[in-house]
């Protein structure tokens, strides 16, 4: 009410002041009345735009820094051989194109980053933290060694340079200790793991269930067949290193241990 007054108050006295007979042209003196008032709003509304625009930019910066602390850290390749120092001391040399991401919680618990690309993994030996490479089918899980991997949506490379490493795809999930010298190939779209060491082959596939050794020794066999068939299998300690080679598709687990008892006169079993 207050400001309607205000208003009607300025335009009488706008016309008192100027009005001139014969001269005065009302059309013209309402315009510049309506120019004055719209001219005194728009510095009214002034502070009120900047202040919005302040509390804009400043829940901008808010929201980036809180995504900065809770997404972590996002490694980019963008030529070959880019090196990187991960919070743990733990070093990497990524290959071109290659993509690494870490969380808030790195180095706390659990050291976990998960990847795509090639990236070769210097690790930083933490056996309280356990460091962790999670691709888009497979996960590699070690205390401190040198390995590479080479992962996209459908396939995951393992090269282990030194140490042990753990390889576990994602179907079949059979944890695979892999040491120096060894290498995993795994297709996801086949459910293949291809396991090549220095003096023998495995080649496990989920899809045809299928199973294939070569000179791999029994402690290695015994434990794809524990996963593979999901039981628990008994191996007498003094014949882990013997090394057994066949392959089979489609057979259960008690004809597979019957033949590797009888090839080599051994005493693998199925724990009740």
């Amino acid at each position: 009410m207050n400001n309607q007054q205000h208003n009607m108050d300025e335009r009488i006295e706008f016309v008192a002041t100027h009005y001139k007979p014969n001269v005065f042209d009302s059309r013209k003196g309402w315009e510049k009345i309506e120019q004055r008032i719209a001219s005194e709003r728009k510095v009214r509304k002034l502070p009120l735009f900047y202040s919005a625009a302040a509390a804009i930019a400043l829940l901008l910066i808010i929201s980036v820094l809180y995504l900065t602390y809770n997404t972590g850290e996002t490694l980019v390749a963008k030529a070959g051989h880019t090196a990187f120092v991960l919070p743990d001391s733990s070093r990497i040399n990524m290959q071109e194109g290659a993509e690494l991401q870490y969380d808030k919680h790195f180095g706390k618990t659990e050291r976990r980053v998960s990847m795509t690309g090639e990236i070769s993994f210097a690790v930083a030996r933490d056996e309280e933290k356990p460091f962790i490479v999670s691709t888009p089918t497979a996960e590699v899980r070690v205390l401190g060694t040198e390995f590479m991997v080479d992962a996209d949506e459908n396939e995951t490379r393992l090269n282990v340079t030194s140490g042990k490493v753990q390889f576990t795809p994602e179907s079949p999930a059979i944890p695979l200790l892999c040491t120096a010298g060894m290498t995993v190939h795994y297709t996801a779209q086949d459910e293949n793991v291809k396991v090549t060491s220095p003096t023998a082959t495995m080649e496990i596939n989920g899809k045809n269930k299928s199973l294939a050794f070569n000179n791999a020794q029994l402690k290695d066999v015994a434990l794809v067949l524990s996963h593979f068939y999901d039981v628990k299998i008994n191996l007498p300690e003094e014949e882990t290193t013997l090394t057994f080679t066949s392959s089979f598709t489609q057979k259960s687990v008690i004809e597979i241990i019957n033949i590797i008892n009888l090839t080599l006169d051994t005493h693998v079993k199925i724990e009740n």
